[in-house]
Parts: C-alpha cells; structure tokens; sequence
C-alpha cells in the first residue's frame, strides 16, 4: 500500500483481521494537520466537518473528560498559529463511523520535539492493531514535517506492575522507543518514552522482514541505537551552550516543555517550576494547554511573561515562568525557573540571564501590575542563589509540600522582588 498525498493529507486503505477476536475492518486512514484531515474526511466519507469533529470528541476522545473539548477542536481547527497538529483517523467502511484516533503536536517555529498523544480505540474495533497503525501514522508524518524526536508519557497502575501484568509501554516499545525516564508517583508509575527517526525505520525494517509484524524480541541494533538516543537527548539538555537564544513562551511549545520537565534525573530540584504548578513533571501537558495557554496568547494584559532558552538547534533548554496571581488586584507574579540542574552548573550566566530577562520584560511592559511584587517560593539552594544574586529577599512565609503518606515532606520558603 502506498501514500496518496493531496491537500497535505496522506490516505491509505486498509483491510485487518483478528480471527481469534472475531474482528476486522475494512477502512481507510487519513493522515495530517487538523483542517487538511477533516476537508478530506469529507470529501472521501461525505461526512459534514460538524460530525468529524464531534465524532472525534464524543466518540473517540470522550474518556479524556470535558475540559478537553475546547482544546482538542482548537487544535483541529489549528486556531493557536505556532501550535502544529498532526491527527490520523481511521474510517471503517461498514459502520461508516471513525474507529480509532492519534496525534503528535509539535511547534510550527521550532518542530524539533514532538508530543505523542490521545492514541484511542473504540472499543469494538480493539485487538486489530490499530492503536499502534494511528501511532506509526502520526510519527512518520511528524518526522517528515520536522521532528527530530517524538516522546510520549503513559502509565499504569503500581499495583498491576508489580503482579507482573503487561506495562502499558510495551505496545510502544515495539515501535521503537525507548524509556527516556521512569517515576513512581503514589499508587502509578510514569513512563516518558522517546523515538528518532533511525529506530523508528529499523523497527519498521525487521517489522517488514517478519510477515509484517513485530518480532518477540528487540534486537540487538535496536537497543544500541535506542541506548545511543537516550544518551544523546539527556546529553543535549545538559552541556554547556553557545549562541543560545531568549524569547517568550509559544502557544506551540508544550512537546518541548514537557521534554524537559519530565526527563526526571536522579538529583532533580525538588521544585520543578512552581509559578505554573508544576511539581513533578506529567502534569504539565493538562496544566499547559487547558490554563497556561490561554494567558501565554492573552494581548490584554501581561497575565504570563513567561521566556525560554533555546540552544542552537532550537531545543527549550529552560524555561522562566512568571504568571500573575489571581486575583489580580493582588499586583502579584510568582516566578520560577527550571532547567536539568547539570545544565545550570554549566550555564549559571545563561540561565540568570534568562530569569532577568523575564525580569525586564514584566518591568517595561505597560500593562504588567504596577507596582509588581514578584514572589518566588522554593526550597532548591541552586535556585535560591539565582533569586538571590537578582535582588530577591527572603520573608517569613512558608508553603508546606506534602508526601504521599500525607505527611509534609518540606516546606518551601518565599522570597520576593518588588519593581
């Protein structure tokens, strides 16, 4: 089967079987950015743009909960102009009804990193492969539309991992990729997982070598390749940098954020980047395009200044988050940064630069609070001495963090910084 490309839109047909199950399906994939698919969903199926969309949520992605409506037809009607979505659909021909659902978003200015996400089934239509079929759709067409790696995070229940039931990373592990970061939260353990073109094309080589499915075992080149590729993206956010570049948070940089926030090395800062919220990493995807995004776009007001560090590539190498309080008569902005901290041994300059940056920019801007006490709160030293060296003092005030037995695991200190 081969790829028609028309409008943007690769489209293939499909037939599969599962006898065991009882299940099959004659249909056909439509692959590419969110406007692109729905026009040619319709101009193939008959299908009103009004029923894509509403097919999609209702029927497919109904599980992800209500907040997410908005957000997801945002992101098909492509109405954030850096935030670049790539969705495969699969249509079946006898239900006439779209069955199974993925997408990857990256940044139209910067699409090196992308995000894996919202892989869906309808339930009849499981056990015929076509959660891993959207899947190696969607990263094939981010790959040829920028992306230098594609990650995804997915978890299970601790309980289950430890009775030895199948980990919920296997299906992607087959693909090709491979475990950039594992955390074990209260009762689930996360999983960041990352691919590259080159293990991505192995696994679809020895996939073709055998019948056309994927063999028991990874073999040996694909875990060098694998080990090489873990190495390489821990090793680029990390190092020393020349010719960075400091510019405000895009509407299209979540694949990039979440990169970052969730590689969870081993002596991580205990406060990842506390004016978004964001403690432990995975929640940056919900906190991100359902809060954040909204004033990160917002032109009425500086509701979020916050800055990223770029490195030549274009990879968020840090990010500076400065979000005003509600309310906002409060004339308050918590600010915060986060980075790998063996990237701020070896960018200390860089990274102050970047904070101060944002600094700047809520200073000269004629709609920031005025005047604007700037509040950091946090319990990292190497962070501390940051604010500190930038004119920030401590006060009296605490905020207790609290473990997962309840118990507080420590309290945070505040520092404030009034312009």
């Amino acid at each position: 089967m081969t790829y028609q490309d028309q409008n943007l839109v690769r489209v293939r047909e499909i037939s599969v079987e599962n006898r065991i199950a009882g299940r099959q399906i004659e249909g056909i994939v439509f692959t590419g950015h969110g406007r692109d698919v729905i026009r040619r969903i319709g101009l193939d199926t008959g299908m009103d743009s009004a029923v894509v969309l509403d097919s999609v949520v209702n029927r497919l992605l109904v599980q992800k909960g209500a907040d997410w409506t908005s957000v997801i037809l945002s992101e098909y009607l492509g109405l954030y102009p850096d935030s670049l979505g790539t969705f495969s659909l699969v249509w079946d021909k006898r239900t006439e009804q779209l069955v199974s659902h993925g997408s990857v978003f990256q940044s139209a200015a910067n699409p090196g990193a992308g995000l894996l996400a919202h892989i869906r089934t309808a339930n009849e239509f499981k056990l015929l492969g076509l959660g891993t079929l959207v899947t190696e759709e969607v990263i094939d067409f981010a790959f040829d539309r920028g992306a230098s790696a594609v990650i995804l995070a997915t978890d299970d229940k601790l309980h289950r991992v430890q009775q030895g039931e199948r980990a919920a990373y296997a299906m992607y592990s087959k693909i090709g990729y491979a475990i950039l970061a594992e955390k074990q939260l209260a009762d689930t353990i996360d999983w960041m997982m990352v691919i590259d073109r080159p293990c991505y094309e192995l696994c679809q080589q020895e996939k073709l070598a055998s019948g056309g499915r994927f063999p028991k075992q990874v073999s040996q080149e694909v875990k060098r390749l694998q080990e090489q590729l873990v190495q390489q993206t821990r090793s680029r956010l990390s190092k020393k940098i020349s010719g960075g570049r400091t510019e405000p948070v895009s509407d299209g940089d979540m694949a990039g954020l979440f990169l970052l926030m969730n590689l969870c090395p081993e002596e991580d800062f205990q406060l990842k980047l506390n004016a978004w919220h964001v403690h432990l990493g995975p929640e940056l995807e919900r906190t991100f395009i359902t809060i954040l995004r909204q004033g990160i776009v917002d032109q009425d007001r500086l509701q979020d200044a916050s800055l990223v560090l770029r490195d030549e590539s274009g990879s968020i190498v840090a990010v500076c988050a400065a979000c005003q309080v509600a309310p906002f008569t409060r004339n308050t902005m918590q600010i915060d940064f986060y980075c790998l901290p063996e990237f701020l041994k070896n960018n200390a300059q860089e990274v102050t630069g970047l904070v101060n940056a944002t600094i700047e920019r809520i200073q000269v801007s004629e709609t920031a609070p005025q005047p604007c006490h700037m509040v950091y709160t946090g319990i990292d030293s190497a962070k501390i001495a940051v604010f500190d060296s930038l004119g920030f003092k401590a006060t009296t005030a605490t905020c207790p963090f609290y473990g997962p037995e309840e118990e507080i695991a420590f309290e945070a200190k505040e520092y404030v910084r009034i312009l």
